[in-house]
Parts: C-alpha cells; sequence; structure tokens
C-alpha cells in the first residue's frame, strides 16, 4: 500500500521541446540540484536563496567507505549497521536540515545500497574478488539490497517529508557507480555460480563452463579471440545492469510508480575496461522502471580547462530511448580544497591529494569552468546537479550570483518549443565491442578521439552503435569509435554503404582523427561547420556557446540572419546577422541567445 503522503507528488521523466525532461506534479520542473557529502559544510541556505528547489543527499544502507580501494571513515552511520535495529536518524536529518532551509524544496536521496560489515561476515559466498564487499552478481545480495530498499523507501514514505521526496537515485558497487568492487569484473569463485547459470541460459549447447582466464586482454594485438573470456565480460556487464534494473524495479513498486527513478551507468567512453561492469547500457534503456542516467563530467584531460567535459556514456542514445540524462557537476573552484584540509578525518592518509581534486587558481577561472559546464548542459537538455564533494567550494557571493542567474536561464529553457539537437554529424561508440578488445590503444581510443570532437566547431550527436538503424538517417555523415566487426557494426556499415552514407572509423591503423580532419571530413559531407577555430562550440536553436581554447577574436557564422544577444553578462553582445566576432580571452565561455529560428538553408 503507498502511503497518503506519497500520493501528494508525483514525479516522471517526459518529453518537453523534444527532449527528455523531468516533470514534478504534471509540469516540467528544472532539474537542476545541489549535493555535497560532507553536510556539515552544506551551502543549502545559499543555493535555496540563489534560487535552487532541487536537491539531493546522501543515503548510506551500511556506514563504510564508498571507495574499495582504500579504507575512510563513511560521511555518517549506515542505516543497517546494526543488524537488528535500522536507524534513520541520519536519513531524516539530511531531509530536515534542507526543508529548515527551503520548505519548498525537492529532494532526491542518493541510496547507496552497499552491504554493511556483519553481512559481509555473515555470507563469505557472496563475497567479490577484494574479500571486503559484496560480490554483484550474488542472488543473495541481490534478495538483501531489495529487502533494505523496500523498508527505506516505506520508511520515507510514511515520513513527515514524504511530500518533498521526488525521487530515487539508486547507487552501489565502488564509488557508488555500479563499477565491480574489485574493477576486476568480481572474476573470483565466488562468481562462477552466477556464470555458470548465465552461460547455461545464453550458451546451453554447454560448450563452456567455470570462470574464464582473463591473462588474453594483455595480447599483444588489438582482439583476443578466447570465446569463453568474451561471454565472462559480457556477463560482467549485463548482470550489473540487471541487478539495477530489479532493483529500480523495486523502488517503482514501493512508490506505485508515482516516482522517477534512476542511476548512474554506461561509462563506455570513460572507462575501456571491460572489467569494471559498465558496459551494458542498452539493457537499462530497455528498462521502464530506469527514467535517468547518471554519470559525472568527464575526467579526460584530468579536466583540462580547454577540454569538453563530455558525458561519459553515449547520451543520445539515452535521450532516444526517453531518458533523461543527469550530469554530476563536481566542478572544483579557486575555494576547494583537498579533504585532508577541508576534514581530515576522512581522509588522514592523504589518498585523495592528486591533481583532479584540485581547484583552478582565481574566481575568474572557476567561473569560466562553471559556465563551460552549464552551457554545454544548457544546449544538450540535460538534468544537473552541482557537486559540492567536500562542501564550501561555491561559497563565493560573485559565484552564488552566477548559479542562479544559471538556474534561471535553464528553467527558461523549458519553454522553447523546440530543444532538439541539431547536429548533422553523428558519431557512433559500440559497447559490444568492449568484450573482444584486448587492453590495447584502440579499447582507449574514444576516451581521446572526444578530446578533437570538442574542437570541430560544429554539433555532433553521440549514440551506441545499438541505436544505429533507427537513427542515421537525419545525418550526413558518421564516425565509428572503432571498427570491431560486431554484428550490430556489421549491420552499421553495411547501411552506410549501401545508403552512401559517408563515415569514418577509428582503427589499430588510426587512433585519432585531429580537429582539422573531422572539419575537412564533415564539410565534405554538407555538414554546416560553424566555427573553424580549435575552440569549443555548443548551438542548438536557442542558445550558442563558445569556450575559448586560446585568446582571439572567435568568428562563428550561423546558417541564416539571426537575432542574437549574450546572456551571464552585463552589456553583452547583441545584434542580427548571420555572423559573430567575439573577442575573448583564454578559457573564457559566453553564452548567447539566439531568438529566430534557424533559417531554411
Amino acid at each position: 500500500m503507498i502511503c497518503e503522503k506519497t500520493q501528494k507528488i508525483q514525479s516522471y521523466v517526459g518529453d518537453c521541446g523534444g527532449v527528455p525532461a523531468l516533470f514534478v506534479n504534471g509540469a516540467p520542473f528544472p532539474a537542476a540540484a545541489y549535493m555535497t557529502y560532507l553536510e556539515s559544510h552544506n551551502d543549502y541556505a545559499a543555493f535555496a536563496e540563489a534560487g535552487y528547489r532541487l536537491f539531493s543527499v546522501p543515503v548510506l544502507f551500511a556506514g563504510r567507505w564508498i571507495n574499495s580501494a582504500v579504507e575512510g571513515k563513511p560521511f555518517h552511520s549506515g542505516i543497517f549497521d546494526d543488524e537488528n535495529a535500522p536507524d534513520y536518524t541520519a536519513l531524516d536529518a539530511s531531509v530536515r536540515r534542507i526543508l529548515s532551509v527551503c520548505p519548498d524544496a525537492y529532494i532526491f536521496p542518493r541510496l547507496n545500497l552497499s552491504m554493511p560489515l556483519w553481512w559481509i561476515e555473515a555470507h563469505p559466498d557472496c563475497v567479490d574478488g577484494t574479500g571486503k564487499r559484496e560480490l554483484l552478481y550474488a542472488a543473495r545480495y541481490r534478495e538483501t539490497a531489495a529487502g533494505m530498499l523496500r523498508a527505506v523507501i516505506r520508511h520515507i514514505g510514511g515520513s513527515d517529508y514524504a511530500g518533498h521526496i521526488a525521487g530515487y537515485q539508486l547507487a552501489g558497487g565502488n564509488t557508488e557507480e555500479w563499477f565491480h568492487f574489485d574493477l576486476n569484473g568480481g572474476h573470483c569463485k565466488n562468481a562462477e555460480a552466477a556464470y555458470n547459470a548465465f552461460l547455461k541460459k545464453n550458451r546451453p549447447d554447454g560448450a563452456f563452463s567455470g570462470l574464464p582466464d582473463l591473462s588474453p586482454l594483455c595480447g599483444a594485438g588489438p582482439y583476443h579471440n578466447d570465446e569463453n573470456l568474451s561471454l565472462y565480460l559480457e556477463f560482467a556487464g549485463r548482470a550489473v545492469a540487471e541487478l539495477i534494473c530489479d532493483l529500480c524495479a523495486v523502488a517503482k513498486e514501493e512508490t506505485g510508480g508515482r516516482l522517477a527513478v534512476g542511476t548512474f551507468y554506461g561509462y563506455s567512453l570513460e572507462v575501456a575496461s571491460p572489467l569494471w561492469g559498465t558496459h551494458a547500457l542498452k539493457t537499462l534503456l530497455c528498462c521502464e522502471h530506469v527514467d535517468f542516467i547518471c554519470s559525472p563530467n568527464s575526467y579526460v584531460g584530468t579536466r583540462a580547462p580547454a577540454a569538453d567535459w563530455t558525458e561519459m556514456y553515449p547520451a543520445d542514445s539515452v535521450r532516444f530511448h526517453g531518458k533523461l540524462c543527469m550530469q554530476e557537476c563536481d566542478v572544483r573552484t579557486h575555494l576547494t580544497r583537498l579533504l585532508c584540509e577541508a576534514a581530515p578525518e576522512y581522509d588522514p592518509d592523504k589518498r585523495y591529494v592528486s591533481p583532479i581534486w584540485q581547484g583552478p587558481g582565481s574566481r575568474e577561472a572557476a567561473l569560466d569552468m562553471l559556465r563551460k559546464t552549464f552551457c554545454r548542459q544548457l544546449v544538450k537538455g540535460n538534468g544537473f546537479w552541482w557537486f559540492d564533494m567536500w562542501g564550501g567550494w561555491y561559497h563565493d557571493p560573485v559565484l552564488l550570483s552566477e548559479l542562479g542567474q544559471m538556474r534561471e536561464v535553464f528553467a527558461g529553457s523549458f519553454n522553447k518549443p523546440n530543444r532538439k539537437s541539431v547536429a548533422e554529424f553523428a558519431v557512433f561508440a559500440d559497447e559490444s565491442a568492449y568484450r573482444y578488445f584486448t587492453d590495447c590503444p584502440l579499447r582507449a581510443a574514444a576516451y581521446q578521439q572526444r578530446v578533437d570532437l570538442g574542437f570541430l566547431g560544429a554539433p555532433y550527436d553521440l549514440f551506441d552503435v545499438f541505436d544505429f538503424e533507427a537513427v542515421f538517417s537525419k545525418y550526413k555523415a558518421v564516425l565509428f569509435f572503432s571498427d570491431c566487426q560486431t554484428e550490430p557494426m556489421r549491420r552499421a556499415l553495411m547501411l552506410c554503404e549501401t545508403r552512401g552514407v559517408p563515415h569514418i572509423a577509428l582503427s589499430e591503423a588510426r587512433l585519432r582523427y585531429s580537429p582539422a580532419a573531422l572539419r575537412e571530413f564533415c564539410e565534405a559531407a554538407g555538414v554546416h561547420i560553424y566555427c573553424r577555430s580549435d575552440d569549443l562550440l555548443y548551438i542548438n536553436e536557442n542558445y550558442l556557446a563558445l569556450h575559448a581554447a586560446e585568446a582571439g577574436v572567435k568568428t562563428v557564422r550561423l546558417k541564416g540572419v539571426h537575432a542574437y544577444r549574450e546572456l551571464l553578462a552585463e552589456n553583452g553582445l547583441r545584434g542580427v546577422s548571420p555572423l559573430l566576432q567575439i573577442p575573448m580571452r583564454a578559457n573564457e565561455t559566453r553564452l548567447f541567445a539566439l531568438d529566430d529560428p534557424f533559417s531554411a538553408q
């Protein structure tokens, strides 16, 4: 039975201007949120003052550190740390802390479904290769996690704050992102029963049984020919994806289907190793219980200022299947301190000190990075949350004022009748190919190629090749991230040949196309190039954004005459022209509204 308080709110993902969006109580709702791990260092009040009404809170089923590679103090106690007495004190306090400063807030709890120590000790047959964490394949883990999830949702549904809970993000595995805790495919004796069951279902001929040897992944060539290994790598991803689908189904059932539910998953563009379990996105996209897919912004180039911080998954496949893309914008600022400095008790051994954890040296540089990140989400139609990991990263009046303006612009975008992509060029990854690659350069080629794609000077859409047949006819040119002859790739190449679609593919012989080479290929196929300098450009029918890799006057040629006006700036550029000349300093980001529709070409 669904609690009466829960029935006072409804959220779902639906179409808004041709792009999936979050709806709350029947109306589009700007999925722009704030979250911190260190709630004692929170900026809830400041973000509420800036206009934010969507928040997330971390909820731990077990009081354990989220990263299995290190042992640290958990951010708070776990609900199920005591086997006999669930404790919801931390959860209730987290939600009420937000509502005390923002009484009309909506909240998406991030539920970490990791197991407490007592469970690990009681179920040694369900522990992964580290010997310390749950094996994600284990049926008993699935059953226990589902039971705990039901209990938590029922507690929330019966609480006085139930009407503020707008959905759930289900997290688990290493770093809450559904990676196998051992980062090795859960490859251990305890996985054998689950793998044999997979083989019985998918290879009933009995050709294989038992765990494969992983050594062929270190082979000399780009591909291995061990079929049992390929099957295991498929299993390593699909089992995790199916687990997520089952848990999302539980959440849907417990909420009467009234709330949006989503998860981290599908990092095929960022995580090259199939042993992490991330390469079964298609399973989630075909699942009716999954409403949104999340990832952090790309870490490519250690978050280099000029690099395009893309989604880690093929986002246009997510949108094509009607799911909302939600981006974790953990953007470092000039205020970012290392965890060992902000809260030494959580990192006494100083594990989190690499350059990726450090911010830029000035407020101006921080604003540039925040603007760049925001502009990508705005133009792509993504939801997002500012992830203030250790707290205080955005506690600056200038930053907060800008973040408030960003939310206002984002909210206004939902009034646009057409929010669709205007890309004429499509890029295709192939998650099914990863099970055949060795640890070779081609396996990681997509990671680097995205850097050059960012400087193309024209928008592009990025799908997995399993969607090729349904979408390719909309595009003038195509790039494949590999030429691996999987079944979906063979069909795609055949269609390119028979339909005369210009196409290129990364291969062992050519691992990367430069921005100039990409522009030459696209222009020859009739793709409109908006900007010929190696700068980042984001554009749709309503907005244009440019991020300068180097200082100079940037030229943008629109498709026809447009009225344009600069946003997020006082006395910004405005005019009516097919041509924009924009003076920019290095790493600056500028955003423009395009108030007239694109003219016919």
